[in-house]
């Protein structure tokens, strides 16, 4: 199973943005996919809105992509969201090692906590991975919250994602509060530096607006 993930970085006008961003879901489930669309929070940079898209697999988004290419609305739809982007973000498919739904309703307002790493290299990968998967198995003994595991097919390659969702920021601060009262829990989650590259180690917040 796959995850499209699009990164605008835009001006913050939302009373302007947000009729558009409604469009757009209507447009994409007239495609036949549930769109998300996320404000980046904590770490992130101001007008900062991501897009996400889960996907059966990559020949099930060349079905949309066909079908939004002969809908002019899509393009009018584009045309007006230029006008409040600052830069875009190049387009990202992550593929999930654990977790990942289809077609799930996530509340508005859901938070989720993004754990991200470049990593050094394919044996650093491949040992990220399975770090990846057992820090997630760890979290979900302490708090009985489970973690998406992703890596990045195109896009950055190389990258090791960790989602965690929770309904609100309340269920944020209980989860690290969890986390922080477990003994095992800051070792396990140290481990993960010695496959990155320095300086790309990212934890971020998004938070479901539409």
């Amino acid at each position: 199973m796959y995850l499209f993930n699009r990164a605008i970085y835009t001006n913050g006008d939302m009373e302007a943005l947000m009729p558009l961003f409604q469009e757009s879901i209507v447009l994409m489930k007239s495609a036949g996919v549930s769109m998300n669309v996320w404000a980046g929070g904590n770490g992130f940079q101001f007008g900062t809105i991501g897009f996400s898209v889960a996907y059966e697999s990559l020949a099930a988004r060349a079905v949309v992509n066909a079908k939004l290419g002969t809908n002019k609305s899509w393009w009018a739809l584009a045309r007006k969201m230029t006008e409040y982007a600052r830069s875009w973000e190049p387009d990202t498919i992550y593929q999930y090692v654990r977790g990942g739904t289809i077609g799930t309703d996530i509340p508005l307002g859901t938070v989720v906590n993004q754990n991200q790493i470049q990593t050094k290299g394919p044996n650093e990968w491949k040992a990220a991975i399975q770090w990846a998967n057992e820090h997630a198995e760890l979290c979900k003994q302490i708090t009985g919250i489970d973690t998406n595991v992703l890596h990045t097919i195109y896009g950055k390659l190389g990258d090791v994602t960790m989602l965690t969702g929770m309904a609100n920021a309340a269920a944020v601060d209980e989860y690290r509060a969890k986390l922080m009262a477990s003994a095992e829990f800051m070792p396990k989650f140290l481990e993960g530096a010695q496959y990155a590259i320095p300086e790309t180690i990212v934890q971020r917040q998004l938070v479901k607006i539409a």
